[in-house]
């Protein structure tokens, strides 16, 4: 959706939201070395299905107050979660063919596994090709994501005589990076303002 208002001369208003949906039946995940892998050439490549959703919006804000003062206003929200399941290795070049692994308590002795290691402070899954037998289990990182940034800057124009002018400028970047995977408008978005930000301050004169 976009739009664009124009209150009065002096003043012009425009709004662009954007929400994407993405499902993904091939997302790259890792790869680890593993020699019983013949068929790929000595390694393991982990795809995934990828579930995410996307809402970002621009706005603008164009205020003229004299031929010789005016103010520009710009802010982009962005939220974006990710979702990762039915984890699977590539199986042979040239196809469409993966090996799904297997829940770990549910899979057959001898077949692929996925378990999932809550130990320690990172949230991992260790994935075995053969269960016991000789490939090597690969070990990586839950790639469930929630990403949070908000971006804005203000600019200030004063054209204090015919051809100089002075601009002041106000830059603030806000952003976090969230292992959560779930999209949840109430609690991303109002969330952006209290996430650690960096503010920048300058003044350009021409």
């Amino acid at each position: 959706l976009e739009a664009d208002v124009r209150p009065s001369t002096a003043l012009r208003l425009r709004a662009g939201p954007t929400l994407r949906r993405i499902h993904s039946t091939r997302q790259y995940v890792t790869a680890a070395a593993d020699p019983t892998a013949t068929e790929t050439f000595g390694h393991r490549y982990i795809f995934a299905d990828l579930d995410q959703a996307t809402l970002s919006m621009e706005a603008r804000v164009d205020w003229t107050f004299t031929p010789w003062l005016s103010l520009q206003l710009y802010a982009q929200p962005f939220v974006s979660a990710g979702r990762y399941d039915g984890f699977k290795a590539f199986r042979t070049p040239g196809t469409y063919d993966f090996d799904v692994y297997g829940a770990c308590s549910t899979a057959p002795a001898g077949t692929s596994t996925l378990c999932r290691d809550d130990i320690g402070a990172a949230n991992e899954y260790l994935a075995d090709a053969d269960g016991d037998g000789p490939a090597p289990a690969i070990r990586f990182e839950d790639p469930d994501f929630t990403f949070r940034s908000l971006r804005g800057n203000a600019v200030l124009r004063w054209e204090y005589r015919p051809g100089s002018a002075i601009f002041f400028v106000w830059q603030q970047d806000r952003s976090r990076d969230l292992r959560l995977g779930d999209f949840d408008f109430s609690r991303d978005y109002g969330a952006l303002f209290r996430d650690p930000g960096r503010n920048v301050f300058a003044v350009k004169v021409t």
